[in-house]
């Protein structure tokens, strides 16, 4: 069977609102936490903690965290930033959080920026972590 673009009817198709419908885009973004896990990368030396996040959309993003790896550098980065999104989301224990699970759920803020260039492509990457600020009810005026 061959196909006949001619013949292409998209009447009961749903229109993709871009790339934003799906994922989380550049910016800042409040998001939760909605997985975290432990996983050996390809190399089975190395191992990195990957953080998934959603918005309120449920936009998402992820982030990876190397914890165990044969360069040092690539350790000492991977420490830091996951040790301040741990100090950022306000986890009970950013020191020694003991569990990976003890992640889901926790807020924070990220600042997303494009990434370097792959394959001709500048994606979405995490940049950063704030802490989620306290919103003031409807009637209190931040002055």
């Amino acid at each position: 069977m061959s196909f006949s673009f001619k013949d292409l009817d998209l009447s009961k198709v749903e229109e993709e609102t871009g790339p934003n419908s799906l994922y989380i885009g550049v910016g800042k973004h409040e998001v939760k936490i909605t997985d975290a896990a432990v996983e050996q990368c390809s190399n089975p030396k190395h191992y990195r903690v990957r953080v998934n996040f959603a918005d309120k959309d449920e936009r998402t993003i992820r982030n990876d965290f190397n914890v165990k790896n044969e360069s040092a550098k690539a350790v000492e980065i991977g420490m830091s930033q996951f040790k301040s999104l741990l100090v950022s989301a306000k986890h009970p224990n950013p020191d020694k959080p003991d569990d990976v699970t003890s992640l889901k759920g926790l807020k924070v803020m990220i600042d997303v920026k494009l990434g370097k260039e792959r394959d001709g492509v500048r994606y979405p990457e995490v940049k950063g972590y704030e802490a989620v600020s306290e919103t003031l009810g409807d009637d209190e005026i931040p002055f």
